[in-house]
Parts: C-alpha cells; structure tokens; sequence
C-alpha cells in the first residue's frame, strides 16, 4: 500500500481519537509535508534512511511556499506523525540546535506598562493585567467567561482554551477546546490587587472577561490590540507569551517554590518550567558571580 492510502486510512482514527487541535496538526503535516514528499511510496519500502533524509530536507526547504525551511519544533511534529503511523522502529536524528533564549521584560518598562493599564483600566487592560499576574495564555485568557472566577474563594479555574484551526478540507474555524494539556486545566489564586479589578468590571456569569460581552475577541485580535499599546507607550515589541515568561521569572525572583510554580502555569513537571521559562536577570547573576568574588577574598 502506498504511504499515501496508508496515511488517510490513520488519519480516519485520529480523528476520532485526538483533540481537534491536535487532529488539525497532524492533518497538515500529512497534506502538506509528508504526502508530496514521500506518499507514493510502498509503506514496506519506507526505511530509516529514507525517513532521515526526508526529515533533514524539511528543515532546509519544508516551506510549503517553497522560502526556505521550517522550525526544528515543527519538524519534531513531523518525526511525531511517522512513529505513529508506521509500524516500525524508527530513529531519526537532528542536528543540535541551540536554545533560544526567549524575551522577558525589562522590569522598569514592565511597571510602565502596568502603571497605563491601571490608569484607563477597561475590561481589554484587565485581561493583560491578569496575564501579567497568572501568566495565562493568550488562548486560556480569550475563552475566559466570568463565570470562571470564583469570587467568594477569589480563584480562577482554567478549563478551556481558543484557537483557529486551519485544514484544506474545512478551512478556518475558531474553536474553544480543552486546554494544551492534562495540567494545564487548573486552578490559579488570584491576589487582591487583581481582585480588586475583577469586582470592578464583573459582568453576568456569560460573558467574556475581556470584552464585556457576550460576545469573544479571537488571539489574534487581542494580540493586535496589545501590540499597538507598546507601540503607544514606545515600548520595545515583546510578544503577548512574554508576559508568561516574564510572569514566571519575577515569581522565581520573589522567592517562589518551582513546584507551585509549575502548577501554576499548567505545566506537567518541573523540568518543563524550569527549562523553558525561569531566566536569570543579569543583576541575579551578577550577584552570583559577586558572591563568589566575596568567596576568594575570604
């Protein structure tokens, strides 16, 4: 059987099986990666060496505009799709790629921005100021209704997320799923300088935080509307997902526990937290090399 044949009948059952989005993922990488590579090949002849090689080609020129080559993440994906539709054991090796080292706010330009949400505060200012203070995504913060605050033990449960899936076959669609992971449903405490914000604006049980209404706005709208703010306060472009970095970081400078941290944002272990979003800000680790100039003196 062709690869290709072999691909669509898989498919059939992950649809069934997986969340949407995750469905959505594996549908494009097979139509528009995997499929006008290597789908005509007999599935007996696929082998390790024709696998490495199409996977290596991915990364120099898998663009499906033909610009070049994709993200070693997505690539990943790609690697997750041909273990789980072949039977066969596959080993698959990428070059080394260095971390990236992602971006968290300066401090001082942190406050600047949380000194303006708090002076024109609106229901599309609170919902940056509760990023700023749980570290929420993007998509758990759109999907967000009142209803999901508790008020009386002032705690936010995270239960769902939004997202835009895109197939050929059914085109785009906005949808409100289960979120990222099994973690990532949880429960966040809510301080009382955020609390205070949430008594202000809150709204029937049905609305959307962010907007007031019954009525969402899309991440990517929002994203938009955060970014002309940096803009308005000539502040350097941070993603909208730096406020988790920079959430995260700040909770490590101020002494929190890794643990309840990786619970916090929704994180399945330690490792993941610890790895992805603690950066030491440079007056950390001058500390840590002062202390050890302190260290020799004595």
């Amino acid at each position: 059987m062709l690869y290709e044949h072999h691909l669509k009948n898989w498919l059939v059952d992950q649809k069934i099986y997986k969340k949407e989005s995750t469905y959505t993922v594996y549908y494009n990488i097979v139509y528009n990666q995997i499929v006008p590579n290597i789908g005509n090949i007999e599935v007996e002849h696929l082998n390790n060496d024709i696998l490495q090689e199409f996977v290596l080609d991915q990364l120099d020129h898998g663009r499906v505009d033909g610009k070049g080559g994709i993200a070693q993440s997505y690539v990943k994906d790609i690697i997750t799709v041909l273990k789980l539709s072949l039977d066969q054991k596959i080993e698959i090796q990428l070059p080394y790629c260095p971390p990236t080292e992602v971006e968290i706010y300066d401090k001082s330009d942190q406050i600047t921005l949380i000194n303006y949400l708090q002076s024109e505060i609106n229901n599309k200012h609170f919902g940056i100021l509760l990023a700023i203070h749980t570290g929420i995504r993007i998509g758990e913060l759109c999907a967000l209704k009142w209803s999901d605050i508790n008020f009386d033990t002032q705690i936010l449960h995270i239960d769902k997320t939004m997202v835009r899936l895109y197939t050929k076959e059914e085109g785009s669609r906005l949808r409100i799923t289960p979120p990222k992971s099994r973690a990532s449903t949880r429960s966040i405490p809510l301080n009382k300088w955020i609390m205070q914000y949430a008594v202000l604006l809150r709204g029937k049980p049905d609305e959307y935080i962010i907007t007031g209404r019954s009525q969402h706005i899309e991440p990517n709208k929002y994203r938009s509307f955060y970014n002309k703010i940096l803009k308005e306060l000539e502040l350097p472009h941070h993603k909208f997902h730096s406020l988790r970095h920079t959430f995260a970081t700040r909770c490590i400078e101020c002494g929190c526990d890794y643990k309840s941290l990786s619970q916090l944002l929704g994180h399945s272990n330690v490792a993941i937290t610890m790895s992805m979003y603690v950066h030491p800000q440079m007056e950390l680790k001058r500390k840590c090399v002062e202390l050890l100039a302190d260290y020799y003196q004595h």
